[in-house]
């Protein structure tokens, strides 16, 4: 998969996740993601950093009025997991940030996008490439997340080396993940569908876009609710 790298001054836009509404007056329609840590591992080897890998439980969940309709992963991994951000949030909310990082996928002409293109150019969602959650239904997937903390600085990356954070009482702080939902490079091969499929799969549900389109294709990137992890439950990683 052929991703571009943004570090250091990458920001996060997280959105707020609805209510159950009498309609879709935001972006997200009702939709929530929650997750938990199932795995944490920790990886030393490297002076320069240290790094932790984090497999995650996660729901979709539908807590609107409206079936919402999702585009099923492209991946087996799951959806484009392409931002995050670790905090650290005191009893007033203060927020201070230890980490944001992200991987956002670039523009590709691939024949993979013009063969699903073409699969979700239908009159009604294709149950094989769309996956439509009723109010109150929750789907389940699982992520993977690897954080990578400057052992000392920082120099390049945002926003505090582990060797500050080693030095905190408590090794446990807040993680908010944000997935791109959307297989935005069909457009690549026809242009504006996805916007289109919106209007005309209105009857059976809410495909997910932003209120307003910037640039050329129809991104949705949505972030979960806070994730609690606590680096000292990490395993050293396994070396093969």
């Amino acid at each position: 998969m052929r991703i571009s790298k943004f570090l250091s001054l990458f920001t996060v836009v997280f959105l707020t996740s609805s209510l159950a509404v009498a309609q879709c007056r935001d972006e997200g329609c009702g939709l929530v993601i929650r997750a938990k840590v199932a795995k944490i591992e920790v990886d030393r080897s490297d002076r320069d950093y240290v790094r932790f890998k984090i497999g995650l439980d996660v729901e979709f969940s539908n807590e609107g009025d409206r079936p919402i309709i999702l585009f099923r992963p492209q991946d087996k991994s799951g959806y484009v997991l392409g931002g995050w951000h670790v905090y650290l949030e005191d009893e007033k909310k203060t927020r201070r940030s230890l980490l944001i990082e992200g991987y956002w996928q670039s523009v590709s002409g691939s024949e993979e996008y013009r063969d699903l293109a073409k699969k979700l150019d239908k009159k009604t969602p294709p149950s094989e490439y769309t996956l439509t959650l009723q109010p109150s239904e929750i789907w389940k997937s699982s992520g993977n997340v690897q954080l990578r903390f400057e052992s000392k600085g920082p120099k390049y990356t945002c926003c505090v080396a582990w060797d500050e954070i080693s030095t905190f009482p408590s090794k446990e702080f807040q993680m908010r993940i944000t997935y791109e939902l959307s297989p935005w490079n069909i457009e690549y091969f026809k242009p504006n569908l996805i916007r289109k499929l919106q209007k005309r799969w209105k009857g059976y549900g809410n495909v997910l876009v932003e209120k307003e389109k910037e640039g050329r294709f129809d991104h949705f990137r949505f972030s979960s609710e806070p994730i609690s992890v606590d680096f000292s439950k990490a395993t050293e990683l396994q070396k093969p």
